[in-house]
């Protein structure tokens, strides 16, 4: 209790002072502090793209107080840089002293000396930029500075103009109130000026005819605004255009554009320029003629020469057959007598670098001189240099959870082979152990879960199928995987154990969208203890008609899937990009025959869709905005009353509905009332079998601490999980009173849509990303109608627990 009220009060003590603190008072007597930059006039042109040019910005305010300038003013209270010279100056004579005492110790002398530049660096940086907090938190006053208000002027002009505003103007006012400056920046951009005609100019009548074929990619169209940056695209796509059939030599710099404006006022007509090489009045078509793929690239063995071998007129150079050539001409896909093209050249280096078994993969070319023989066509001859990676790799992980109050360890082992077979396959195989906190299913109780678990595959760089050997889906890194798997769950409720097989046909289609199909996936489940307790609200449920005891049972479970994940986001998600995973599955339909050999094995019939879509809006100044919808149904058919138990869908926790615990959501607006307490009560897991998720998450950047980002965000999430049919869930029926409203409506579903707000912290650690998340319910279907809206329940020193308004959530990696 003592440390909370610590922490509150050294928090309020520093919100204190930046709310009080006055932004000006440290300010010289000619400073004055950039306040406020406002844009007029804008109308048509891309303001977020304008603010972007400003040469100069004011502090960043939040709730309109300038906090970060003001903690930087705190910083610089207790900053003394005469002192920290003392401090250079005090280790530079140590360190001195230090080498001059190692004497001709060479080995202690360059560690010392690579200590004390270290040393002195870190202090020279704290003298020249001011102490951690001036660094890394607080933002540096931004002094007003009228020279960098006229570059704002010209850059943004120059903008205008390059988007077609050929005259526009461009003004400032200026306006001081308590050192304050406001600034505010008119624009008047007038009419844009429109394509009325676009022509080719181009002397080498075989490009021309190229571009002819191609006209309709243009991306310059009549009638559109004029922009520059759109001509340089069209640039780039006819460079592209004709480094894909056969120009190897040719260069973006052989064209350009000419703009004309002096017809029709407001129109300009566009013409597109190709010169021809100084040396020829053609541009050369390339052709291959011999491609050599050298596996060992970088190794050279003295006296000796790499052996050579020949398939499809491809040559394979290496000292040993690391690789079975066979294997390796099937990811080639460059071949004597092709046109050069620039993209099957990086699609080709794709498909090698996929394998992971080699270092690297370039592909370059060599010219052949065909000047008497055939002075306007070319020869190219192919050279793929791959150099293999250590054929063992060994991946640990150790590390802690903190779940319900409750620590708990974590570590995982994995060890790969590669090349395990001579044909570019791949072995995984690993173990995992990890302890965490969990509240009970089924009483108010937090106990803990422990999990061990095993699993090993093979993946073989082709489709495999058992009627020939084949090039199947070659350009789309085609892979053939079998994995095997055993799990071991020990929860207070009851021990489960999983042995899994599948067998998974992948490929890829360019690095952004994946397909896999897996034919074969089985799950044998056990759960060899039930406790009493657990067992107990079972049978109430039995009994009430829920089959939620057979999802308990020993079983069989087989399915076949497909999923298509389309993903353009980059490791961080700061850019503008999409994700759409589709997963379908459908259970016991092939494989239930082979559970007829095991006795008092339950099986499954069901279908399952699950869709998963993601929006990333890059906004500029590190900020993102982010926004995803996430539905699914899962229904089980023919004879079977329940869904194996890992098929069912929950709601809540840190990638979910994150103002709800953990599976502790829905269904619909059912709710468990405590008949003592009249509250309702969300200790129990609830699961679904329709699903829907809304969620929008608004990213910023807040500072720096050393080389890791720490980033806030803000978000709200909406959703819940309903059935198919009307359950109890009423596990005590003496304490509880069962409230319905699990079934989905659709006269009444969207009323039903449970809704959270809150802010989050991450801490970008560049490898990873740690992220804490508190939120607090705004909506709860669970209540009665017209007591649903809670925000006003919100209590910031209940984050903890499994029957609060707010919850804290601690993740790795972002939400979605």
């Amino acid at each position: 209790m003592k440390l909370r009220c610590y922490v509150f009060g050294a928090v309020f003590t520093m919100l204190g002072f930046s709310m009080g603190c006055s932004p000006t008072r440290h300010l010289a007597e000619k400073e004055r502090l950039f306040w406020q930059i406002k844009l007029e006039g804008v109308k048509q042109a891309n303001k977020s793209a304008i603010t972007e040019l400003y040469q100069q910005k004011p502090n960043r305010r939040v709730l309109g107080v300038p906090i970060y300038l003001n903690l930087y003013y705190l910083g610089k209270s207790f900053y003394n840089p005469e002192k920290i010279q003392q401090n250079i100056d005090q280790e530079t004579q140590d360190y001195n002293r230090r080498i001059q005492r190692a004497g001709s110790d060479s080995v202690k002398v360059d560690k010392l000396i690579e200590k004390k530049e270290n040393k002195l660096t870190k202090l020279q940086n704290k003298k020249e930029n001011g102490n951690w907090l001036m660094r890394t938190v607080g933002e540096p006053p931004a002094i007003f500075d009228s020279l960098k208000l006229v570059q704002t002027e010209d850059q943004v002009g120059i903008y205008l103009a390059s988007k077609g505003f050929f005259r526009n103007q461009v003004s400032s006012s200026t306006q001081t109130k308590n050192k304050k400056v406001y600034v505010t920046l008119q624009v008047q951009e007038d009419k844009p000026y429109l394509i009325s005609q676009h022509t080719y100019q181009v002397p080498d009548t075989a490009i021309l005819r190229l571009f002819r074929a191609h006209e309709s990619a243009s991306l310059i169209k009549k009638n559109q605004n004029f922009d520059e940056a759109l001509l340089a695209d069209e640039r780039s796509r006819l460079e592209k255009l004709l480094k894909d059939n056969g120009y190897f030599d040719f260069r973006q710099q052989f064209i350009t554009v000419e703009a004309d404006t002096s017809y029709e006022a407001y129109t300009v007509r566009l013409s597109t320029l190709v010169a021809n090489p100084t040396d020829s009045t053609v541009h050369k078509v390339y052709t291959l003629r011999d491609v050599y793929f050298t596996t060992d690239a970088g190794l050279n063995r003295f006296g000796r020469s790499r052996d050579t071998v020949e398939l499809n007129n491809a040559h394979f150079l290496f000292y040993e057959p690391r690789i079975k050539p066979k294997i390796l001409n099937r990811k080639v896909i460059l071949r004597p007598g092709q046109t050069y093209s620039a993209t099957r050249t990086l699609n080709n280096q794709r498909i090698i670098s996929n394998l992971d078994v080699f270092k690297y993969t370039t592909i370059s070319y060599s010219k052949i001189d065909t000047l008497e023989t055939a002075p306007h066509e070319g020869l190219l001859n192919a050279h793929i240099n791959t150099a293999l990676l250590p054929r063992f790799q060994e991946t640990t992980e150790v590390g802690g959870t903190f779940t319900e109050k409750v620590p708990g360890p974590y570590s995982s082992i994995r060890f790969r082979i590669r090349n395990i077979f001579g044909g570019a396959e791949i072995f995984d195989v690993g173990v995992r152990a990890g302890v965490e906190g969990q509240l009970q299913r089924n009483v108010a109780e937090v106990g803990r879960r422990t999990e061990i678990g095993a699993d090993m595959g093979v993946t073989f760089p082709q489709i495999l199928v058992p009627f020939r050997t084949n090039d199947l889906l070659i350009r789309f890194n085609p892979r053939t995987r079998f994995s095997t798997g055993y799990t071991y769950v020990d929860r207070n409720e009851y021990t489960r154990t999983n042995l899994d097989f599948s067998f998974d046909y992948i490929w890829q289609r360019l690095n952004i969208h994946q397909f896999s199909f897996s034919p074969l996936d089985i799950n044998v489940i056990s759960t060899p203890r039930i406790s009493q307790t657990f067992q107990g609200y079972l049978d109430t449920l039995r009994r009430s008609g829920n089959p939620l005891n057979e999802s308990f049972r020993d079983a069989f479970v087989s399915s076949i899937n497909f999923t298509s994940l389309y993903n353009t986001a980059n490791y961080n998600q700061s850019n503008d990009a999409k994700f759409m995973r589709i997963f379908v599955e459908t259970g016991g339909l092939l494989w239930n025959y082979v559970a007829q050999q095991f006795k008092n094995l339950n099986t499954y019939r069901f279908a399952k869709l699950n869709l998963d879509y993601r929006r990333y809006h890059a906004l500029g100044n590190n900020m993102t905005f982010v926004y995803r919808a996430n539905g699914g149904v899962a229904k089980p058919f023919g004879d079977s009353r329940a869904l194996p138990y890992d098929k069912y869908f929950f709601a809540g926790g840190s990638s979910s509905i994150r103002a709800w615990l953990p599976r502790r959501l829905g269904p619909g607006s059912s709710a468990l009332v405590n008949k003592t307490t009249n509250e309702v009560d969300y200790l129990f897991e609830q699961t679904g079998e329709i699903l829907l998720e809304l969620n929008s998450e608004f990213r910023f950047r807040m500072f720096r601490f050393g080389n890791t980002n720490v980033n806030g965000a803000l978000f709200v999430d909406a959703g819940n999980i309903w059935l198919f049919d009307e359950r109890n869930t009423n596990p005590n029926p003496e304490r509880y009173e069962a409230k319905p409203g699990a079934k989905f409506e659709f006269n009444r579903f969207y009323k039903e849509l449970a809704v959270g707000t809150g802010f989050g912290v991450r801490l970008d650690f560049t490898f990873a990303i740690l992220r804490f998340d508190i939120a607090t319910k705004v909506y709860d279907p669970a209540m009665q109608q017209g007591d649903r809206l809670i925000i006003n329940r919100f209590r910031g020193d209940r984050i903890f627990g499994s029957n609060t308004q707010t919850t804290f959530n601690l993740g790795i990696g972002y939400p979605f």
